[in-house]
């Protein structure tokens, strides 16, 4: 079975996550007056550890007719997705994405109402889209000319 894993940008992920994170603690502390001194601890402590973590603990493949996607810290989590039910594969860069840099994959699938899967910081979006679509197609042949 041919196994081709996927090129992280995991600098610009950890960024992306940090500075996400960052703002959740603004917010909270602007919307509920938590502190902003606790919002300072968790960026220069805890961030600090969990961020680098969470970016090193993704991994994306493909394996034959799966798409596998592996991440997380306190919880682990291992998706794998058959790739006959890949629907589309839409590309998303937001002001938070596109200032880290990177884009996120959303993977959206038949029957499910919202996206099966987002894998973050993919190096080569677009060239990695059109190479899990290629496998499909090679895969399942006519049976996804519809699709």
């Amino acid at each position: 079975m041919q196994e081709i894993e996927f090129e992280i940008n995991r600098d610009a992920v950890e960024k992306y996550f940090r500075t996400g994170q960052s703002l959740t603690c603004l917010l909270l502390t602007f919307c509920f007056g938590i502190g902003i001194i606790l919002a300072l601890i968790h960026y220069y402590k805890f961030g600090r550890w969990f961020c680098p973590q969470q970016a090193n603990n993704l991994r994306y493949r493909l394996e034959g007719s799966t798409l596998r996607a592996d991440g997380g810290v306190f919880f682990l989590f291992r998706k794998s997705i058959p790739l006959e039910r890949i629907t589309d594969i839409a590309l998303v860069q937001g002001p938070l994405l596109r200032y880290c840099g990177i884009w996120a994959m959303r993977i959206q699938t038949a029957g499910a109402a919202q996206c099966e899967a987002t894998l973050w910081g993919v190096r080569e979006p677009e060239k990695v889209r059109e190479l899990i679509l290629a496998q499909r197609q090679g895969v399942y042949g006519e049976k996804t000319n519809g699709v």
